[in-house]
This record gives structure tokens, C-alpha cells and sequence, in this order.
């Protein structure tokens, strides 16, 4: 990290111009126009000086922290085993969507218990790297073309700047990472960064954008070539990474996460799960464990859908059974729907909650059920949306539809053809907050998820009290259930509380 001495540098260099704009600001005032131009360019040389000398040490640093971290790369790399990969929880069986029968006629509300609540954590910013990325003041050299999700990218990498690893060894990898190290790729580690902002990946994604490009550049986004690409360029981006070397002299690379991910391999360090982004190694490796100043560790948290190119699908109509006025032809995008495709399935299913529809499905949805609900209260509209959630959809666990348990995102809950309460009481929630601008809450039981709604009306039935506030339980796997009506098996089960 950046020592006292240097903050303090750079607060007199601050401080200095700070004192050379007030002088100009006088000076404005009292001088004449040739003493005002002389003044212009004097803070202008001065400020100029300034931003060069900072962008130098910004550098230096930099080139200080790659410099020590290659050679630490040099010394021999220690022995770790690889654990199996964590399995998938089995969830106790859930229940079957019940059907609410007209004749069970009005049962009389109550309030429902809860073990606790529990808050997501506030979405966290990117990494970012140690210091910025020092580029020429003209960017100019080749252009390297590749796609991520069949969205064209571009970024500056020539062919002459391509390398091969004479081995896997030690002094073999230190070597490409001098290399790489060097001001040439440093407008590419730039254009990565600028992508990851320009597509709004989140970690996962940005990793499979790296992958992508060296899969494009190399031939493979596995060669040893491509694995120490990826890790440098995650490096510079201010990610915790680490690099492995398998006993056939294959280099992986270490993804630590605080989630548990599923189904994939992982080595324990410093109390942290490190993930083998490469599945085929199993075997126990060699890895590269050395700090890099700054670095965050990897999250599965999506808090933007990536901007991916768009192909749609096919459409699907979504009816209502109770409101048949509600009848939208609805499209996704598939770029989007392959790329969560990928994506790890981890201990964190609130993140699913927390994504939004993609814009192609909100253009043919929102507008179709903003009309349905002009002029409505909000139960109205409430159990219009519950409806439709509950009856536009085939149910099935996700042991009958992909042999795993595996949330959805509100995408994919259009896309497939099944869901279960877990992606209806996502996809719930996230047209209730975005149709209504209402709380929501998720109710977590053993083997089921449930929805509750802060109305801002008073709104009948069955509620909990949470912080002192009501919140009616929604049901969408309780088919034709009304708002305010809890699935009866879950009346006295006490549940958690997630916020939203």
C-alpha cells in the first residue's frame, strides 16, 4: 500500500495548486489582460507538472508492486490439496403447489411467527486497481477483435505481443509475468477495465469476458498461455486471484469467494475457499499464494444485468387464469439467458432477487400490465400480479427439470418452461417493487420461499410484523390464492425473514 511519506507528498503538491488557483482568482481581479494570460499559463505549466508528476508516481508504484510480486513468483511454489468440489444441497422435498378452492371460503387472518431477519449486504463496488493504469497520451496500435455472447468487443493487442511459456515451472511464469508487466499491455489491462464498464459485467462475468478474449487470442482459454494472461489481467483490476500448477503441468486458475460456489473444486487458505475456475483438475497442485496490495476478493453478486448484444427468443404468452384480460406475448434475450447459463451456483440465492428483468422482457411486459392496472388500488393490482405469477407457469422442482437444485433468475423463469416457489417468489417480488414501488420481503422456510408486500394501504389477512411494520403474505405457489392468504401448512412454521 501507498506509505504516509507519499500521501503526504501529494497533499503539498494539492495543497500547492490549490494555493496557485486562489493566487489566479486574485489576480483575475486586479490585473490587467496580458498580466492575466501570464498567470494563465503559469498555473497552467504548474498544474500540467503536477498531473505528470502524479501519473509518474502512480506508476512507479505500480511498476514497484508487478516488480516484487514477479519475484516472489520465482520461489518455489507450495504443495495443496484439492478438495472435491461442495455437492449441491438437497432440499427437503418441497410441497406440491397447492390449489386454493373456492368453497374453503374465508379463513380468518393471523399474524405468522419468524425465527429472525436477515439483510442482504450492501451491493459493493468493483475492484479497482492498485493505482490507475498509466496509458500514452494517443492511444494507437492494433485492435484485436474477439465476441462475448456474440457482442462484438475490441481491444489493443497485437499479434506481436503474444507469448509462449517455455514450461509450467516457476521461473517460466515469473517470466511472462515481467513481461506482461510492461507498459505494452497496459492499454489492454485499460480496455478490459472499460469493457467491464461499458457491459456492466460483475465478477463472474468479467471473467468469462478475460476467458473469451484469450480463448480468441491463444486458441484456448486453458493453455498455460491464457491462464497467466487471465490472472494478470484480474491482478491489475484489483482481484484476489491466485495460480496453481496441476501435476501434469497444467496452470489453473483460483477464484476465492466468501459464498459458497457449487461444483467446482477448491483449495482452503487463510480460512478462504480458492475455486479451480478449471474443473478437469482434481488432483492435488502447487499454488502461487502471495498478496497483490489492494486486491478484493471475487463475489457472486450481481448487481446489474451485463449489456449483452441481443437475440431474442422465441415468444410466450403469459395468461392470468383469474384476470384473462392479462395476456402478454413476452421475449428474452438469449445472450442473457446463456450466460446465466454459466453462471456459479453458489449459497447466495437472494442475489437472484436482487437482479432485475432484462429490457427486452419489461418492453413487452411492463407497458401490457401498466394498462391492466391504470386506475386499480393496490390489492387490485396486487393480485392481478399474484395471479399471474401463480397460473402463467407450469410447475416443476428443479429436480424434475434439470436433475439439480437451481434458482432462477426472472429471466429464466420466462424462458423455461417450469418453475418452482423459489423463482416465482423472485419474480414476484421483482415486478411488485418495480410495477408498484413496494418492500418486499422474502419468507424462508425449509423447502419453501414465500413472498410478504408492505402496503402502503391497509390491506387484510395473514402478516407478520417486522421492525414494527406489517407486511401481508403473498403466496405465489399457492395458485389462485389472494393476497393476505398463506399456504395453510406454513401458518404456524416459523420462518426467515429476508430483506430485499
Amino acid at each position: 500500500m501507498i506509505n504516509r511519506r507519499t500521501v503526504y507528498r501529494r497533499m503539498i503538491k494539492i495543497k500547492r495548486l490549490s494555493q496557485l488557483l486562489i493566487v489566479f482568482c486574485m489576480a483575475t481581479a486586479a490585473c490587467a489582460q496580458d498580466s492575466l494570460d501570464e498567470y494563465r499559463k503559469q498555473v497552467q505549466s504548474e498544474y500540467q507538472g503536477f498531473a505528470r508528476e502524479a501519473r509518474e508516481e502512480y506508476a512507479n508504484f505500480r511498476d514497484r508492486a508487478n516488480a516484487e510480486y514477479g519475484k516472489f513468483m520465482q520461489e518455489p511454489w507450495q504443495a495443496a490439496e484439492v478438495l472435491p468440489p461442495d455437492p449441491v444441497p438437497v432440499r427437503p422435498e418441497p410441497p406440491k403447489p397447492q390449489v386454493k378452492k373456492p368453497e374453503t371460503g374465508t379463513i380468518p387472518p393471523q399474524e405468522l411467527p419468524y425465527v429472525e431477519v436477515v439483510s442482504l449486504p450492501a451491493p459493493r463496488p468493483a475492484p479497482e486497481p492498485v493505482e490507475p493504469i498509466p496509458l500514452p497520451e494517443k492511444l494507437t496500435g492494433e485492435l484485436f477483435s474477439f465476441t462475448f455472447y456474440h457482442t462484438p468487443c475490441k481491444v489493443h493487442l497485437s499479434a506481436g505481443q503474444k507469448y509462449t511459456l517455455s514450461s509450467a515451472d516457476e521461473k517460466a511464469v515469473a517470466n511472462a509475468w515481467k513481461r506482461l508487466s510492461a507498459s505494452d499491455y497496459n492499454v489492454l489491462v485499460n480496455d478490459c477495465l472499460e469493457l467491464r464498464q461499458q457491459l456492466a459485467l460483475c465478477d463472474w462475468a468479467y471473467v468469462k469476458l478475460l476467458q473469451q478474449l484469450t480463448e480468441s487470442y491463444f486458441g484456448s482459454a486453458k493453455s498455460n498461455e491464457a491462464v497467466v494472461m487471465q490472472m494478470f489481467i484480474l491482478t491489475q483490476s484489483g482481484y484476489k486471484v491466485r495460480i496453481a500448477r496441476s501435476m501434469d503441468k497444467k496452470l489453473v486458475l483460483l477464484l476465492p469467494s466468501e459464498s459458497d460456489i457449487y461444483r467446482y473444486g477448491f483449495l482452503r487458505m487463510g480460512g478462504v475457499k480458492y475455486y479451480l475456475i478449471d474443473s478437469s483438475v482434481k488432483e492435488d497442485v502447487f499454488v502461487f499464494d502471495h498478496a497483490f496490495p489492494k486486491e478484493q476478493l471475487f463475489s457472486v453478486a450481481i448487481n446489474e444485468k451485463p449489456r449483452l448484444a441481443v437475440h431474442l427468443t422465441g415468444q410466450r404468452m403469459l395468461t392470468s387464469e383469474a384476470y384473462p384480460m392479462i395476456k402478454v406475448d413476452v421475449r428474452t434475450n438469449k445472450n442473457l439467458i446463456d450466460f446465466y447459463n454459466t453462471y456459479p451456483l453458489n449459497s447466495n440465492w437472494d442475489t437472484y432477487a436482487r437482479a432485475s428483468l432484462s429490457e427486452e422482457v419489461k418492453k413487452d411486459l411492463y407497458p401490457a400490465l401498466k394498462k391492466e392496472f391504470s386506475g386499480r388500488s393496490e390489492s387490485e393490482i396486487a393480485n392481478r400480479i399474484l395471479n399471474l405469477v401463480q397460473t402463467a407457469f407450469k410447475y416443476a422442482t428443479d429436480e424434475e427439470q434439470f436433475g439439480y437444485e437451481r434458482p432462477l433468475f426472472g429471466d429464466e423463469t420466462i424462458f423455461y418452461p417450469s418453475s418452482d416457489c423459489e423463482d416465482r417468489a423472485i419474480l414476484f417480488s421483482i415486478l411488485v417493487r418495480e410495477l408498484m414501488g413496494l418492500d418486499v420481503v422474502l419468507l424462508h422456510y425449509p423447502g419453501h420461499l414465500a413472498t410478504a408486500v408492505r402496503f402502503k394501504s391497509d390491506v387484510k389477512g395473514d402478516y407478520l410484523t417486522v421492525d414494527g411494520t406489517k407486511y401481508v403474505v403473498c403466496d405465489p405457489t399457492y395458485i389462485n390464492a389472494r393476497i393476505g392468504e398463506a399456504m395453510p401448512q406454513f401458518k404456524e412454521e416459523k420462518c426467515t425473514v429476508v430483506r430485499i
